[in-house]
């Protein structure tokens, strides 16, 4: 079957290669590179959807759905004011972004709110304000007690520690309907500052007592919907987040995507083996639902891919972009792919060229094995990569070798390729 691919041409034109794929998937179809994302539907965005002041005051029109507050100052949030005529049992979402909002105002705003129905509340997103603390803890408590149907929490880039949601399970059996929760950009361990000798600035020192994070899975627990969680350039302590992820992976839990991004796994390598192995298989711990673990831009090196090679972790998909991978961290791969259970690997913004696909195909031993895949890959991200046409000659080879099922190769930016360079097997 003929499919198409996009392969980088000159800085003034795309040209589009045709890529022959093993005839055993002659029902499936390659996506355009042009068309695929970086991020698989996750939003980058802090919120939503970027609002300018003249939306935000739109939104609270007397046809919107939404009330809306941005780039106002907290005396300026006026929940009553904002709805007007409106019957809040139509309001879906509310917005509160960059308004300079601390965990007192959070609460007043909270109170406001609970003086109304909202049965069809579904979205709250109070992105970027300084959040946290135990006051925002009892209203956000409150709030999704209020209004059953919220399923989306944004509370990035604020000051909310992973203990100010412990509120949410002080009602035994209680759980809430939350399927995404967006905590990025957040300091989710509690800290203290302490003096050192040794440097005039202050550190952060992290508690180590186990009981500090005995709750978190009774916290999962409380949030049964839950399948998104996102972490990215938070503050999270070793201990924390390995009970978090923990929590998170269990095999009754239905989280299907988890993004960890610039976090620091690199410099935590026991850690990132503890979060990987939580995922391997055992006779008491088998999950079959799908999971997306974002691991991109952790410094993570060959080292840090060792380190999850070894783990035994299997998982559906996995993005490792931006992690100064060389060819020795794609032979690691090799070894663990087979075993891996992934269908999805993004290794895109890697440096390491034609030998890191030559590590990664491990083609002398493909071609000893091609009764059957040798992988399960259906989705293979190399953007940005330094490859050449010898990376497509080889990618090639070992598809003709059942290599992977391959639907979908992402191999833009790799200037190196040459114009109408063809894929075939």
């Amino acid at each position: 079957m003929t499919i198409i691919a996009t392969i980088p041409g000159s800085p003034s034109d795309i040209f589009r290669s045709a890529a022959t794929l093993p005839k055993t998937r002659s029902s499936t179809s390659l996506k355009s590179a042009t068309t695929s994302t970086d991020n698989d539907g996750i939003s980058a965005s802090p919120t939503l959807c970027n609002l300018e002041r003249a939306e935000s005051i739109e939104c609270n029109s007397e046809n919107s759905r939404e009330i809306s507050f941005l780039d106002l100052s907290p005396t300026e949030l006026n929940v009553s004011e904002a709805l007007g005529s409106r019957a809040s049992e139509t309001i879906e979402c509310v917005r509160i972004n960059r308004c300079r909002m601390t965990g007192e105002g959070f609460a007043s705003i909270v109170n406001s709110l609970c003086q109304f129905d909202l049965p069809r509340l579904h979205t709250v997103d109070i992105s970027q304000n300084h959040v946290g603390g135990a006051q925002a803890a009892y209203a956000l408590q409150r709030l999704l007690t209020h209004a059953p149907a919220i399923r989306f929490l944004y509370l990035g880039w604020n000051q909310l520690a992973l203990s100010d949601l412990k509120q949410l399970v002080s009602v035994p059996s209680h759980t809430f309907k939350v399927s995404y929760l967006d905590l990025r950009s957040n300091p989710l361990s509690a800290q203290q500052k302490t003096k050192s000798k040794k440097d005039s600035l202050a550190r952060t020192a992290i508690s180590n007592n186990a009981s500090c994070v005995r709750w978190i899975d009774s916290l999962v627990e409380s949030l049964p919907e839950l399948t998104h969680v996102l972490m990215a350039q938070a503050f999270i302590d070793d201990q924390t987040l390995s009970a978090f992820m923990s929590a998170l992976t269990h095999p009754e839990s239905r989280v299907e995507y988890i993004g960890l991004e610039w976090v620091g796994l690199g410099s935590r390598l026991s850690t990132l083996s503890t979060i990987m192995k939580e995922l391997a298989p055992t006779p008491s711990k088998v999950s079959t639902r799908s999971l997306h673990l974002n691991l991109a831009a952790n410094n993570l090196g060959d080292s840090g891919i060792e380190a999850i090679s070894q783990s035994g972790a299997r998982l559906t998909s996995i993005t490792l972009a931006c992690n100064f991978v060389t060819e020795r961290g794609t032979g690691h791969l090799a070894k663990w792919l087979p075993e891996s259970g992934l269908t999805s690997l993004d290794l895109s913004d890697n440096y390491f060229g034609d030998q890191g696909i030559v590590s990664l195909l491990d083609l002398d031993t493909v071609r000893k094995s091609s009764d059957t895949f040798a992988t399960e890959l259906k989705l293979l991200g190399l953007n940005s990569c330094c490859l050449s046409d010898i990376s497509l000659r080889m990618l090639s080879e070992a598809l003709e070798y059942k290599w992977a099922p391959l639907e979908t190769l992402r191999i833009l930016r790799n200037s190196r390729i040459s114009p109408g360079a063809k894929i075939t097997a």
